[in-house]
């Protein structure tokens, strides 16, 4: 019976022999007997026992939560800045190796042709993005499943040929990899590490995801490029009216000890307010993970690396899913 259907009648009794079985309630812990057809609750394929109508909503709603979420598609980020060395790769990997953990599915696409997503995590795919947007390959044959929760779609130098191949388009060539990644409806999170230009790839990322997380070093030059990445939001949103948003500021190689590092937060702060993340400090951890093909959680979980990332986590799940819902609860006053 499908956790969602209503049992007909009002009082609803287990078989005799269950209904003295003393249990905990999965929500809150509290003991009770298991007397009643609605403590026993089916949510994908796992089953869960409460002891009250409040504990079994509490258990539900995610479940529903997540179904309107897949209604609407996956929450679509570009960890993007056109300068190089702010620690984009890192902050996508990371990113979504921890909406993985934190039981969410998720999508990471390597859009850059150096291919560093796959040498951080240690993964070869037969096929990679190139193969997605040149030859029509569907995402799901091409992602590779690193977990249960988290495929990757990576890149190689082939994809410099995809980049003359969008560059000949003369109609469209800014929405293919939105066309082509229509089919992946499956994934709560998809997470496309940008390289450091303005590309037609990274155009074609803008023109997919919803939200930009921007990762910003803490130096002089790096705010320079912020200002670069605020004009090409414009361009999109203006010119190729596809509404992106900076989700938020990810202050990076933050080092408490250098004045130019607190300068460069509160600068972004004072531009972007309560979009600006807490920062990433620096962490060697953080440098020597992509070497062991692992993820900071992974190679070194109790590491200030581990734990500013898994800040970045809690606050992108309170920031996409409140948004979600509160646009789902507009919707439905409409």
């Amino acid at each position: 019976m499908s956790a969602d259907r209503p049992v007909s009648g009002s009082i609803h009794f287990m078989p005799a022999a269950a209904a003295t079985s003393e249990v905990r309630c999965d929500a809150c812990g509290t003991p009770f007997e298991l007397r009643y057809a609605f403590q026993q609750v089916a949510v994908r394929s796992e089953s869960y026992r409460v002891c009250s109508q409040a504990c079994r909503a509490s258990v539900l709603e995610p479940a529903r939560s997540a179904e309107r979420a897949s209604a609407r598609g996956p929450v679509r980020i570009a960890v993007l800045n056109q300068k190089g060395g702010t620690g984009k790769t890192t902050t996508a990997v990371n990113l979504a190796a921890g909406l993985a953990d934190a039981g969410r599915r998720v999508l990471l696409i390597d859009t850059d042709a150096q291919g560093h997503v796959a040498v951080s995590l240690g993964v070869r795919g037969e096929k990679t993005l190139y193969h997605v947007l040149v030859e029509e390959a569907e995402p799901a044959r091409v992602a590779v499943p690193l977990t249960e929760h988290l495929h990757v779609i990576t890149s190689s130098s082939t994809l410099a040929s995809a980049e003359i191949y969008l560059a000949r388009m003369n109609e469209g060539r800014d929405r293919i990899l939105r066309s082509r990644l229509a089919s992946a409806t499956q994934y709560d999170y998809v997470i496309l590490d940008c390289g450091p230009s303005l590309s037609v790839l990274n155009m074609n990322a803008l023109t997919y995801a919803d939200e930009l997380l921007v990762p910003v070093s803490c130096d002089f030059l790096s705010l320079v490029g912020v200002r670069q990445i605020l004009k090409t939001v414009k361009h999109v949103n203006e010119l190729l009216l596809h509404p992106v948003r900076v989700l938020g500021v990810l202050p990076t190689f933050y080092d408490q000890r250098n004045r130019i590092s607190d300068e460069s937060v509160k600068t972004l702060e004072s531009h972007f307010g309560d979009r600006v993340l807490p920062p990433i400090r620096v962490n060697t951890r953080l440098k020597e993970a992509p070497s062991h093909g692992q993820t900071i959680f992974q190679y070194a979980p109790d590491s200030r690396g581990a734990a500013d990332y898994r800040r970045v986590v809690r606050w992108v799940l309170e920031r996409t899913e409140n948004g979600a819902r509160q646009r789902h609860g507009e919707e439905a006053r409409a």
